[in-house]
């Protein structure tokens, strides 16, 4: 992590990361995908086709902890960082965007907290989306309305429509294998799919480690192929561990 993309970060409440997954990662992913059968999906994932990734086998696995990505998750969001839950979306030529969401709320029942205190970022439920498919200027997808993480007022655009053409907002132009970190707190949403071809994204949603927005416990079967790390970020929320009653551990880069 550098100082620049700290500020970044804290300035307009993403992250571009460039050339995350190579072309072979992004070719595996897309090859399992193409094996799915997918029908045309929404942003939000609701027909449930590309629901809870990890399902899909072992290169979905490996982006939990992908190395590149976790030292970000530990410094935006905690060093006890959990996987929260994970979707992904396919959108064809004429696909509908998704209205602009997300706000800052520090209430008890919301996800979506940003501070920084005493140099510490805490972000909240954060967003790692992993570009697969290249995304230009006309085509469409991400867009977000930058340093709105850090609004003191509501916001007048949620649940509306972006516009290209809007001032405030700001389109993410990304190739296959770029990564956007991003806090829930974050006005965001995205635009109509315009390119004839596909537009794929995963996305993979991070929490401290005593904080779950999505009630999901892994099941046994599920968790034999992890490696220990990924076990402890996938665990459920808490401060201790219900079997031991020891603190959870911090999340270990090397």
């Amino acid at each position: 992590m550098s100082d620049k993309e700290r500020y970044l970060f804290d300035l307009n409440g993403y992250l571009l990361l460039r050339g995350v997954l190579d072309t072979d990662e992004v070719a595996r992913l897309n090859k399992v995908l193409d094996q799915q059968g997918l029908d045309d999906l929404d942003e939000a994932g609701r027909e449930g086709a590309l629901e809870w990734l990890p399902n899909f086998g072992e290169p979905f696995l490996d982006l939990i902890d992908h190395p590149r990505v976790l030292p970000y998750l530990i410094e935006f969001v905690d060093e006890r960082v959990r996987l929260d839950h994970s979707y992904g979306i396919q959108m064809v030529a004429g696909s509908p965007g998704l209205d602009l969401h997300g706000f800052p709320d520090d209430r008890p029942r919301n996800c979506a907290w940003y501070h920084v205190r005493n140099g510490t970022i805490s972000a909240g439920l954060t967003v790692v989306s992993f570009a697969l498919t290249d995304v230009s200027a006309e085509d469409g997808g991400f867009v977000c309305v930058p340093g709105s993480h850090k609004a003191n007022f509501p916001s007048p655009f949620l649940d509306t429509r972006a516009d290209r053409d809007d001032p405030w907002v700001r389109h993410v132009e990304l190739k296959a294998g770029d990564v956007v970190i991003f806090t829930e707190a974050l006005t965001h949403g995205s635009l109509d799919w315009k390119e004839p071809g596909l537009r794929r994204a995963l996305f993979y949603k991070y929490a401290p480690g005593q904080w779950a927005w999505l009630s999901h416990q892994w099941a046994p079967h599920e968790l034999e192929p992890l490696t220990p790390r990924q076990r402890a970020m996938v665990g459920a929320p808490g401060v201790v561990y219900a079997d031991t009653r020891r603190p959870r551990q911090p999340i270990e880069i090397s």
